[in-house]
């Protein structure tokens, strides 16, 4: 019987599995033509602005003939139409190929392997962060629903989301200069202590500005959650209160914050390059400027990838997370 019984049941889960796995396809697919034109506006963009990626290589100073730059330029590839060399790019970046760098003289993969770590690193706290500080704070501000209690959460939330990161993090700089690090990077290895004192005002500086948006999204969400008929009906029965939140009202309110939060993760990582460049963490996001400065085509090319990738790869992600929060994406996959 129990046989019997469990037969429909892998066929509904092999079902399933089969129907998120054809929608992260799709998504995938969609993903992977935002990502190609991505990369490709970018590397026209470095291409229109103004500098020369031969003078670059051939050092600062000096005098440069202009068969020296055609030797470089052909060495580059840079003597190719554009379109020649994007796919020359893109094809070598498939195999994990992302150049050598202009400047350091150093290949872009293996300066990214040294600073995506702590730039991921940063991102996951900041989410974290947010999360742990927004999602609390409103089931709190749920049960208060007044035209005050409106009026003064738009006002926190239209503050906490108006101020820039970097200028948070001068004022954290300034404030907490003689409490915690303020500069610099301790990796894990180092010690857990000391990796948790410098990362903290980073991941407040990264995070605040999330946790105000996640924190209204939640809260508009659980208002609506909370005056829907089947909470009402799970009160009429007389389940706590507690339980209510936990396991009827939050859980289906939280599909906008996690659509919010896989949105703004693109967000999150731009401001990483501002709050790295801030408290000198040596992220993705420092070398990024550096390279910007520096005309290191190469290295904003393989930067501008990789993030293009990591909010990708987060946006898929967000699809299944879906399927397990709410389970009327779980009944349309089914």
């Amino acid at each position: 019987m129990s046989v019997i019984a469990s037969a429909p049941a892998a066929r509904a889960s092999s079902g399933r599995g089969r129907k998120i796995a054809r929608k992260l396809l799709i998504n995938a697919g969609q993903l992977g033509i935002v990502g190609f034109a991505a990369t490709f506006l970018m590397f026209v963009l470095l291409r229109t602005i103004p500098g020369d990626p031969a003078r670059t290589v051939s050092g600062p100073g000096g005098s440069v003939s202009q068969d020296q730059i055609d030797r470089i330029n052909a060495e580059l590839g840079l003597d190719k139409p554009m379109l020649v060399q994007y796919f020359d790019w893109i094809s070598n970046a498939a195999r994990g190929d992302l150049g050598k760098s202009l400047v350091l003289n150093d290949s872009v993969t293996t300066l990214l392997a040294d600073r995506i770590v702590v730039t991921l690193q940063l991102g996951m706290y900041a989410l974290v962060f947010a999360l742990l500080l927004s999602v609390p704070l409103s089931v709190l501000a749920s049960r208060f629903t007044s035209d005050r209690a409106n009026r003064s959460v738009r006002l926190i939330g239209t503050l906490g989301i108006a101020v820039p990161s970097f200028w948070l993090a001068l004022l954290l700089i300034i404030a907490f200069q003689n409490v915690l690090p303020t500069f610099g990077y301790s990796p894990i290895s180092g010690g857990i202590g000391a990796h948790f004192q410098h990362m903290i005002l980073p991941t407040v500086a990264l995070g605040v500005g999330m946790s105000t948006l996640l924190f209204e999204t939640t809260r508009a969400s659980l208002i609506g959650t909370l005056s829907s008929d089947y909470v009402r009906t799970a009160r009429s029965f007389g389940i706590p209160e507690r339980r209510v939140y936990s396991r009827y009202a939050l859980r289906n309110a939280l599909l906008p914050t996690v659509t919010v939060a896989g949105l703004e993760m693109g967000a999150l990582m731009g401001g990483a390059l501002l709050v790295e460049n801030a408290f000198a963490v040596p992220g993705m996001g420092r070398l990024l400027v550096q390279a910007v400065l520096a005309r290191d085509y190469t290295v904003v090319q393989g930067c501008v990838l990789v993030l293009v990738v990591i909010v990708v790869a987060v946006n898929l992600t967000m699809d299944v997370v879906y399927s397990f929060i709410d389970p009327r994406v779980r009944a349309d996959n089914d």
